[in-house]
């Protein structure tokens, strides 16, 4: 990706996470990326294709965070949850416009099947990579799961969002976590391994 059109995306990120998605216009983009005039439509001719390549860009860096994360391949209940947590935490702190951002653009998705798409694949990342570990760690239906686990991780994010500082205790989350393993009574797990790493 060229340095122009990779500014020109996050700067269309961060219009839509700040703005909503009738922030996003070319000339916005121009502007928040600091380019010259013009730059954004030279290489999204239409606002469809930005809004498609801001999408794609959004799943980039979701398989450059995963990535980076570099986690060994022996998973634990106890430090899956420490993923679990960290992964939220992120998302309403550090991430938090790309998570709005995100949401967004879930919302046009409802109409535009190829948002819906595209975002799925991202989705898809995190479903693949969480329903190996729960397979690791005993689950009889990993990705229903993992499924699961995905649903209760937007409403946290959710309302993190709207209630900054909000945070689930952690009880709860291995409630939830040992649920979805069909263990209702174990403890969370102590060990030296860590969630297998997404493969790219």
């Amino acid at each position: 990706m060229s340095q122009t059109r990779e500014r020109a995306l996050d700067a269309a990120i961060t219009l839509l996470g700040t703005g909503g998605v009738h922030a996003l216009t070319h000339g916005r983009v121009d502007a928040e990326a600091g380019l010259p005039r013009g730059s954004a439509s030279n290489h999204f001719r239409t606002r469809d294709a930005l809004v498609a390549a801001a999408v794609e860009r959004l799943e980039e860096l979701d398989r450059r965070d995963w990535a980076a994360m570099n986690l060994p391949r022996e998973p634990t209940l106890d430090l899956f949850l420490d993923a679990v947590e960290r992964f939220v935490e992120i998302s309403v702190t550090t991430d938090r416009v790309r998570t709005v951002a995100r949401y967004a653009l879930s919302v046009e998705a409802t109409h535009d099947p190829r948002i819906a798409e595209a975002l799925a694949r991202g989705a898809g990342l995190i479903q693949e990579w969480g329903a190996r570990v729960l397979a690791d760690l005993g689950a009889a239906d990993p990705q229903a799961a993992m499924r699961t686990l995905m649903a209760y991780a937007d409403g946290l994010m959710l309302r993190g969002l709207l209630r900054p500082g909000t945070a689930e205790p952690r009880e709860r989350m291995a409630a939830v976590v040992r649920a979805c393993l069909d263990r209702p009574g174990d403890g969370p797990e102590r060990g030296r391994g860590a969630p297998a790493p997404l493969s790219p």
